[in-house]
C-alpha cells in the first residue's frame, strides 16, 4: 500500500519527543507507565495494528457472536477498536495504568467496549471465562524485569481462558516459551500447547522507526525528523520492505494452509476422536512471532 510521510509523522514525532530511554526494569512498572501514557495523546501501535494480523485472526478464531476477548495491557494501541469494526463486539480491555485505561475509555466511549485497570499477572476475572486473549508487547515489557512477572501473566490468561482458547501473543522475544510455561506448570500441571509459530510483518510505523534506527547509527532518534532529505530515504525504504513483507507474509501463508490441508488428510481418520477430547483439553497457545526489520 502506498504510504504517506505526513500520514505518519504526527504519531512518530510524538515518539520520537519522548524523554531519553529508562532502565530496561522500569517497563515492567507501573508508575512508568502513567508518566508516559499522561504525557500522549491518541493512539499509537508498536508492533503491528489489525491490517497486520486481521488474517492470522480470521483464520484462527474469525468474529463471532458472544465469543469474548481478553487485551492483556491495552495501553493507547487502536487494536481493540479495530477488531471491533471487524465484529469483535465482547473485548474486555485491561492495563496497569490507571492514566491510559481513562484516556482510552473517553477516546472509544461509543464502541462500548470494556475497560478496567487491571494487574495482568493478578487478574480478577473469573475462571473459564473468555474465548480469545491477545498480547502485543505485554510480555516483552515485563520480560525486561526479572521475566518472573511474564510467568505470572501467562498462567493468569490460562486460569482465564475457556477450554479450547485461544492466546495470541505478539513478541520480540525468543527466549519467551520456557518462560510462559514455568508458573503455568507450577499452579496447573500444564503446558502450552502451541498451534503455530508464526513471523508476520510489522506495522508501517514499527518499520518506519526501525529504518530510520539503522540510519542513524546510535543517534538520537529526534534528529532523523530535523533532515528532510533523510526522512524522503526512509519513507522510501520503509514502502519497499512494506511490500516485501506483505509478499512473504502471503507466501508464508499459502505454505501454512498447504501444510495443514496436508495433515488433516493424513489424521482424517482421528478427527472424531481428537473432537471428543477438544472439551477438556487444556488452552491452546497460538503465538505469533515478529522480528525487527534492520
Amino acid at each position: 500500500p502506498e504510504m504517506l510521510l505526513d500520514e505518519l509523522f504526527s504519531p512518530l514525532a510524538a515518539y520520537s519527543a519522548r524523554k531519553p530511554r529508562p532502565s530496561s526494569s522500569a517497563y515492567a512498572e507501573a508508575s512508568y507507565w502513567d508518566s508516559r501514557f499522561e504525557e500522549q495523546s491518541g493512539v499509537f501501535d508498536w508492533y503491528a495494528t489489525y491490517e497486520e494480523l486481521e488474517g492470522l485472526l480470521s483464520e484462527f478464531c474469525p468474529a463471532s457472536q458472544g465469543a469474548r476477548t481478553l487485551m492483556v495491557g491495552c495501553g493507547n494501541s487502536a487494536l481493540s477498536s479495530e477488531m471491533h469494526g471487524a465484529g469483535y463486539r465482547n473485548i474486555v480491555n485491561i492495563d496497569i495504568s490507571s492514566a491510559v485505561v481513562k484516556k482510552m475509555e473517553e477516546q472509544f466511549a461509543p464502541l462500548g467496549l470494556e475497560w478496567r485497570v487491571m494487574d495482568a499477572t493478578a487478574m480478577t476475572f473469573e475462571d473459564c471465562c473468555f474465548d480469545l486473549a491477545i498480547d502485543k508487547g505485554t510480555v516483552d515489557a515485563m520480560m525486561c524485569g526479572t521475566g518472573e512477572e511474564a510467568s505470572r501473566l501467562a498462567a493468569e490468561v490460562y486460569r482465564a481462558l475457556r477450554p479450547g482458547g485461544l492466546f495470541i501473543l505478539v513478541s520480540h522475544n525468543g527466549a519467551r516459551q520456557e518462560l510462559l510455561n514455568r508458573e503455568l506448570r507450577a499452579r496447573f500441571g500444564q503446558s502450552w500447547e502451541r498451534v503455530e509459530l508464526r513471523r508476520c510483518r510489522l506495522s508501517a510505523q514499527a518499520t518506519f522507526i526501525n529504518v530510520m534506527r539503522s540510519r542513524l547509527q546510535g543517534k538520537p532518534i529526534v534528529s532523523g525528523f530535523k533532515d528532510p532529505q533523510l526522512l524522503k530515504e526512509v519513507a522510501t525504504e520503509t514502502r519497499r520492505l512494506l511490500k516485501q513483507m506483505m509478499f512473504l507474509e502471503a507466501f508464508r501463508a499459502f505454505k501454512a494452509r498447504k501444510k495443514r490441508l496436508a495433515n488433516s488428510g493424513e489424521s482424517a481418520s482421528g478427527t472424531e476422536a481428537a473432537a471428543g477430547a477438544e472439551a477438556s483439553a487444556p488452552p491452546i497457545d497460538k503465538e505469533e512471532k515478529e522480528e525487527e526489520e534492520e
